[in-house]
């Protein structure tokens, strides 16, 4: 979710809504200037006979946007139709598709939801609506009646519209009567962000008005979800409800933090209270007449009939026949009915999964367990999707009939070849969900990762939660961990070499190599409307640091070995590669060696401008040139030397293209100095010497100029260790910064130029522990000495971490709340976030969201960039550990594309041949592809 509304004229209205149209201008809004203007302090759009437009046209709001968020704003219309678009999709230039608040002249739409350039009418006024997984809308009751709407509708006159989008719940209310409220379950379709625009439609002349537009960010409901284990029964290893429960619980919790998760051990809560709020109920227990549920029946239907989810592993799927069956039967679509199901132990192989977000990421399983099937379903299996079915063999029948091991309806679907369901998903009428589970006897079992993902899955989806692309990810189990919280104690002699090799498992770890590029994707999460792929792996690839990509496409790359104590381990010295794709899979098929040497060992920075490539290995900065076009390098120049310390990573960072034509860098407190080609000292434009000596810059700092090093400025000092910057569109400079180690106090600055950021005492040199004047009492403050007279405040601090690349994302593929905003790597949690910002005074303030982290802790990214198509890439290093200028692993390195899914790697020319190519290159999300731009323009003068 977006954390803030970007907004520079925004003015704050009561109860936390943010004004987002200023009553006189047309800032931040987008629309053909033909038939949009502001008039009588309102948004007006206008249609005449003489002046038609020739579709729907709109006005579309630029600024960020939150995800969840309740809209306010008066309108009226004369003629016509109009809405309100929100959540919407840019189609084309001020056209828009998505969820429209309706409203028009004659009052025939006014109130109604509909989707343009989609599903057409989702509610009709009046109507409370649940649409499911398959798109099919269920009226479930009213709001308001019709004419009640109709009678508070003003024609012509102001209207007051209120319209309120939290997570999948939509509701419209106009002059104070609820029109529609919708919960939109279909995940295909349904939107959970996007775009906010006013429609103007076409057809007859039409005038309609905007005023009064204010939003407020509704923050996201935390999650709630109660597992109930069992009483103990079945002996060491089986029916281990609350050792399972926990598997599960902290499972969740690592995928979800933002999750509320509570077990109740033995049976159900004490105290009622604990289930208030909950929206999902697990039930880990033996079942039958003594199920825990029995005597809460009529407490859990109530909440059921709230939507609130219910879950049922194993014999928790059984209940007695008659009422309880019955509420089974509403909640979670299916149960075991004795003498009608059956529970055999067996083999299961599950090869072929439903569409379904509980099936994301389930690769085809087999597995031993006490498999129940033939359950009694609803009629027609209404609402009801099976997500585990097989055949069972024959054998699995071969008890004489009884109450659970055989029955002649059983018997005779078996010999018919009917295919039976283990798992199954149930959507319900009033927008309730559940799940069956009939596996778990074994509690071996949770190690497998599949049969534990469809577990996960469910849950998360029962709660109305977000099921992730990949699935809900969690770490491999170890024999450890199976044998920690179970209820009984291992008997004398148990085998657990058994269990180990069945489920070739150590007691550390799967024996299956978890490092191995194949399971890379499946430890990573990002979020449910981003995918992210492997481009690049080992063995091509050896440890990646920086990188960057040309306006081809291609990503050019760091290749690291001779670091520190692995000096010499590669002769020939390190390289800089040149990655591929030559058919659009996003995978780099073709590798191109650009050059290798020990002058490139340990590079820390990458630049590619054109047929020229600056490579930042302190002490040197290198500008190599490919002069004949091939991929390889053919000149190779010193820009700059005596430039930091070398095999360090405080200092010379990547070099940056920024919309001045500058090139803008970096180096942390190694760097020392600034010397040219020639060894002589850099002295700046202001006269000073580019040395830390406080005379009077300290520290790490940030450098601007020409492209032959010329026109030199320092931008910022005081830093530590400040991996790379970032210049936006607008010139604004940006930038991370780690603490001394363990202090939990890494930064993001927004960098005023020119400004000290207190890494060291400004006049003494001293460092942050020195005892001092207004001496902060925190340590992230006094780290960075936010007291002291003259010292730029932070945007942001993140906590303990080891900060690399960082950039400015100004695409359009990503999703809005990740458009124009930092996106930085830290690889110490193993993450790349963005920082939505937000402006306050003269500065700005920030939040975090997650865009990639990884379970496997040795995924560590070190770069990310943009390429011309709007998606990003990003280099990992691949190691067991970061920091203390370590290297555990020289063997292995990754890329990464992080993309929307279905979005091919396809990279359109770029046209440099006219002006109007160059300028529309100027554009380009892609750095390189912006230099080469503004260098035709620049070099055209006059002309352009």
């Amino acid at each position: 979710m977006c954390c803030g509304i970007v907004n520079n004229s925004a003015v704050y209205g009561d109860e936390g809504f943010v004004s987002i149209f200023d009553g006189k201008t047309l800032t931040n809004w987008d629309g053909n200037p033909n038939f949009w203007s502001v008039q009588d302090g309102a948004i007006t759009g206008q249609t005449t006979k003489d002046k038609p437009t020739d579709g729907n046209t709109f006005i579309i709001y630029r600024g960020s946007q939150p995800s969840n968020f309740e809209l306010r704003l008066q309108f009226r219309i004369v003629g016509g139709n109009s809405g309100v678009q929100y959540r919407s999709k840019e189609v084309k230039k001020w056209v828009v598709g998505g969820y429209q608040a309706d409203f028009d002249g004659a009052g025939n739409w006014t109130g109604t939801l509909y989707e343009e350039r989609g599903r057409g009418v989702l509610a009709k006024r009046g109507n409370k609506v649940v649409i499911d997984e398959n798109g099919k809308k269920i009226r479930i009751g009213a709001t308001t009646n019709e004419q009640d709407i109709l009678a508070v509708t003003k024609k012509e006159g102001w209207n007051d519209y209120t319209i309120i989008a939290n997570g999948n719940h939509l509701t419209q209310i106009l002059n104070g009567k609820v029109t529609i409220d919708v919960t939109d379950n279909q995940n295909s379709k349904a939107a959970t962000e996007g775009l906010l625009a006013l429609q103007l439609h076409a057809g007859p002349p039409m005038t309609v008005q905007f005023k009064n537009i204010q939003i407020r960010e509704i923050a996201a409901k935390q999650k709630k979800i109660a597992l109930i284990a069992g009483v103990r029964s079945h002996g060491y290893g089986s029916h281990e409800h609350f050792a399972g429960c926990m598997i599960l619980a902290d499972a969740i919790r690592t995928a979800k933090p933002d999750y509320a998760i509570d077990v109740f051990r033995n049976g159900w809560p004490k105290d009622a209270k604990a289930l208030e709020g909950v929206d999902c109920i697990v039930m880990y227990a033996d079942g039958g007449g003594r199920h825990p549920v029995v005597p809460h029946i009529a407490a859990v239907d109530a909440l059921a009939k709230k939507g609130v989810g219910i879950v049922c592993i194993h014999y928790g799927v059984e209940v007695e026949k008659g009422e309880v069956g019955s509420r089974f039967l509403d909640w979670i679509g299916g149960y075991f009915e004795a003498n009608w199901s059956v529970n055999p132990h067996w083999t299961a192989t599950f090869s072929k999964f439903p569409v379904h977000p509980i099936s994301r990421g389930v690769k085809p399983f087999t597995i031993n367990d006490e498999w129940y099937y033939h359950m009694r379903f609803r009629e027609g299996l209404k609402g009801v999707t099976p997500i585990l079915s097989a055949l069972p063999p024959k054998e699995s029948l071969s008890r004489p009939d009884g109450a659970h091991s055989g029955n002649p309806h059983v018997r005779a679907a078996v010999a018919a070849g009917e295919i039976q369901h283990m798992a199954w998903a149930s959507e319900n009428s009033n927008g309730g969900r559940g799940f069956g589970f009939t596996g778990g006897h074994y509690h071996w079992n949770w190690a497998d990762d599949n049969f534990r993902k469809v577990m996960l899955n469910a849950i998360v989806w029962t709660a109305h939660g977000v099921v992730p692309q990949g699935g809900v990810e969690s770490k491999r189990l170890t024999l450890d961990a199976l044998k920690e919280n179970q209820d009984y104690d291992a008997p004398d002699k148990f085998d657990f070499e058994k269990i180990r090799t069945s489920l070739k498992l150590t007691g550390t770890g799967a024996e299956n190599d978890p490092r191995a590029p194949t399971a890379a994707i499946a430890s990573m999460r990002v979020p449910n409307d981003i995918v992210i792929k492997l481009a690049a792996s080992e063995p091509e690839l050896k440890s990646l640091t920086n990188l960057d990509i040309d306006h081809r496409g291609r990503v050019w790359v760091c290749e690291v070995v001779n670091y520190r104590k692995n000096l010499g381990k590669r002769p020939a010295g390190d390289r800089i590669l040149i990655l591929e794709d030559t058919d659009g899979d996003a995978v780099m098929d073709k590798q191109t060696v650009f050059y290798q040497g020990h002058d490139v060992d340990s590079a820390m920075g990458i630049c590619v401008l054109g047929k020229r490539l600056i490579v930042s290995c302190s002490p040197n900065v290198l500008v190599f040139t490919d002069e004949d076009g091939d991929g390889k390098s053919d000149k190779k120049e010193v820009l700059f030397t005596k430039t930091g310390l070398p095999q360090h990573d405080h200092s010379a960072h990547s070099f940056i293209f920024g919309p001045d034509g500058k090139y803008y860098w970096n180096y942390g407190n190694t760097g020392k100095a600034v010397h040219d080609r020639e060894g002589n000292p850099v002295v700046d434009l202001k006269g000073n010497r580019v040395i830390d000596n406080r005379k009077p810059y300290v520290g790490g700092m940030i450098f601007r100029c020409d492209a032959d090093g010329s026109n030199f400025e320092v931008i910022g000092h005081n830093f530590r260790n400040n991996y790379e910057v970032s210049v936006d569109s607008f010139g604004r400079i940006w930038q991370s910064d780690n603490d001394d180690d363990g202090n939990k106090a890494v930064r993001i600055n927004y960098v005023i130029e020119y400004g000290n950021y207190g890494y060291k005492d400004e006049l003494t040199g001293a460092a942050w522990k020195a005892e001092r004047t207004g001496m902060a009492k925190d340590i992230p403050n006094r780290h960075w000495h936010q007291n002291d007279p003259g010292v730029m405040p932070n945007l942001l601090l993140t906590g303990a971490g080891s900060p690399t690349g960082i950039m400015v994302y100004e695409g359009k593929m990503l999703p809005s709340r990740f458009r124009n905003q930092i996106i930085h790597c830290d690889a110490g949690p193993n993450t790349v976030r963005s920082y939505p910002v937000l402006p306050t005074g003269a500065g700005f303030t920030a939040k975090s969201i997650q865009l990639v982290d990884s379970t496997d802790q040795w995924f560590r990214p070190a770069d990310v960039c943009t390429a011309p198509d709007g998606s990003l890439f990003v280099t990992d290093w691949y190691d067991p550990g970061v920091g203390g200028h370590n290297m555990g692993d020289i063997a292995r390195g990754r890329l990464f594309r992080v993309s929307t899914p279905d979005a091919n790697y396809d990279i359109k020319p770029t046209n440099l041949s006219t002006l109007t190519g160059a300028a529309t290159a100027l554009a380009s999300p892609n750095l390189a592809t912006r230099d080469l731009a503004w260098t035709k323009l620049h070099t055209a003068g006059i002309e352009a």
